[in-house]
């Protein structure tokens, strides 16, 4: 079943957005990030993804605690990103019941520990492709590598690796509608489930998204900006 996953990701404690990327200017929708992550489940959420924006900047988690809260208090599965890069952090958060941890920067700078992770966690593990074009971007987007998003991800599929998060940068807050052509393209290259994020504005884009073989979205801005209502679509 095709899911749609509303977003919280956490600055200082608060629940913000940002536009492509920016940490400059983030824009706080929230200040309670469990709070918003019951409003989600009440709604009808099956699924809440959180990423930790100061972890993903900076490679060490500096939410972990609202993190485990919103674990703790809700009762649908919670998957995290932001920051995770080595073995005790995946081995905390899983340990204390989320459902999925993806990987982004340490996917392309330690292709070691992902297979060590993957062996250990398997289908608890996925790799976040943040594509700025077709290149792979690190460290919460900051920094753009010379290697394709495709290459990057069959490399990681050859260590283990068998679910992506595909974000768009260009789209990601932009309310522009998603990279469909892209997405369909990195869909075909993989052959393993992905979930689509970027640019998910309107009841449409959701339906267009499921005809490229995502396995689900992530929504974010267009939820907190009322555009979209989790109710009528999840």
């Amino acid at each position: 079943m095709f899911e749609v996953i509303p977003a919280i990701d956490i600055i200082g404690g608060k629940c913000v957005r940002l536009k492509q990327g920016r940490y400059e200017a983030p824009v706080v929708y929230g200040h309670d990030p469990v709070e918003m992550a019951k409003k989600w489940e009440a709604e009808g959420a099956r699924r809440i993804h959180v990423v930790d924006l100061d972890g993903a900047r900076t490679g060490t988690p500096a939410n972990l605690e609202i993190i485990k809260t919103i674990i703790k208090e809700v009762n649908v599965p919670i998957q995290i990103g932001g920051g995770v890069r080595n073995l005790a952090t995946i081995s905390e958060l899983i340990k204390f019941g989320a459902d999925r941890v993806i990987l982004g920067t340490t996917a392309i700078k330690n292709p070691n520990l992902i297979t060590n992770i993957c062996e250990k966690f398997d289908d608890k593990i996925a790799v976040a492709i943040d594509a700025k074009g077709e290149m792979a971007a690190t460290d919460g987007w900051m920094y753009v590598t010379k290697k394709n998003v495709a290459t990057f991800a069959k490399e990681a599929i050859a260590l283990g690796v068998r679910r992506f998060v595909y974000t768009d940068i260009s789209r990601d807050g932009m309310l522009e509608g998603p990279n469909y052509a892209a997405i369909s393209k990195f869909i075909a290259a993989v052959n393993v489930p992905v979930i689509a994020s970027g640019g998910v504005t309107t009841k449409e884009d959701i339906e267009k998204l499921k005809e490229t073989g995502a396995e689900g979205c992530i929504v974010g801005k267009a939820l907190y900006e009322g555009k979209i209502k989790l109710a009528e679509i999840s």
